[in-house]
């Protein structure tokens, strides 16, 4: 595992076999501040979901607390199946069951959304940062001039949406197949590890990210980094026909706030996943590339 990642410890009552509680601790001191925010952030997205759709869909924050000096986040256990580990290769290559995952993902993932809106009072509009994370990728990475200009052309736009927007809403941050729980009690979707939820005015982040995730799922981890991404891309192609307007008309009309046209957000989720771990642990990833070319790939298709 890598030296960022945490440890997860399970809660037993009384000799079951199932766990109760989930507690989450990090490896290294210096990044509590990941499981602090997780802790916060998942408080707050329950308590503006409410009951009983924040049982149904997210796991119930307990307890944040130091433990002989050691920061614990303690929540409830999520009985279900990872997604990540239940849908295997197979899922990925039918494009019809991945069209109904698609389809209800999205409309899980706008209920819990729209109980998040909030109207933008002065001084309360969220910053994207996007200019940060632009400037970090230019950095990190030698761009064509093709690319530059559509790095530039993206700032322009997310700024342009920016200042449309009446409403913020509360992203997940994370959103892909490997943070959801087909839920055993309930049988909805439950949207798990919020550390890197955040106040936003535009959906795009959650909204393409899935898709982004759900493409490279469909190419076997072993092959190489070009292989993943050229096979991902052959996947979008393949799913612009019938899953991607599926799965965009099931999240619904946008209103009070923003979406980005499918490949700008896309490419936005790219530049996000590419720099996110430098910015915020002052590491690269090797995995990161992936976030890389697949950007230089995108921007070769249309709209």
């Amino acid at each position: 595992a890598d030296v960022h990642e945490c440890v997860i410890f399970f809660g037993f009552k009384n000799g079951e076999v199932t766990p109760s509680l989930v507690a989450k601790i990090p490896r290294l001191p210096e990044d509590a501040w990941v499981i602090r925010v997780e802790y916060e952030r998942l408080a707050e997205v329950y308590d503006l979901v409410g009951l009983p759709d924040a049982m149904q869909h997210l796991p119930q924050p307990i307890s944040y607390e130091l433990l002989h000096g050691q920061p614990v986040m303690v929540t409830t256990y999520v009985r279900g199946e990872n997604l990540l580990r239940a849908s295997g290769e197979m899922i990925w290559k039918k494009q019809e069951l991945v069209r109904v995952l698609a389809i209800d993902v999205a409309k899980s993932l706008r209920h819990i959304m729209d109980r998040t809106v909030k109207p933008l009072i002065d001084n309360d509009r969220p910053s994207p940062n996007f200019q940060k994370k632009a400037d970090k990728f230019r950095q990190m990475h030698s761009l064509t001039e093709d690319e530059l200009c559509f790095v530039d052309n993206l700032i322009q736009e997310i700024s342009d949406n920016e200042f449309k927007a009446t409403h913020k809403i509360l992203l997940q941050g994370d959103f892909w197949h490997g943070n959801m729980i087909r839920g055993e009690v309930y049988g909805k979707l439950v949207f798990i590890d919020w550390q890197y939820a955040h106040w936003s005015t535009d959906a795009s982040l959650d909204v393409y990210l899935f898709l982004l995730a759900a493409s490279l799922a469909t190419v076997p981890q072993e092959r190489s980094l070009m292989e993943r991404v050229q096979g991902a891309v052959e996947t979008l192609n393949a799913w612009q026909e019938n899953l991607i307007p599926s799965y965009l008309s099931a999240f619904g009309e946008i209103d009070h706030y923003s979406l980005l046209p499918p490949r700008s957000g896309m490419l936005m989720c790219c530049i996000e996943k590419a720099v996110r771990a430098s910015l915020d642990l002052g590491v690269d990833q090797e995995n990161d590339l992936v976030w890389r070319f697949l950007f230089a790939e995108l921007i070769k298709l249309q709209e």
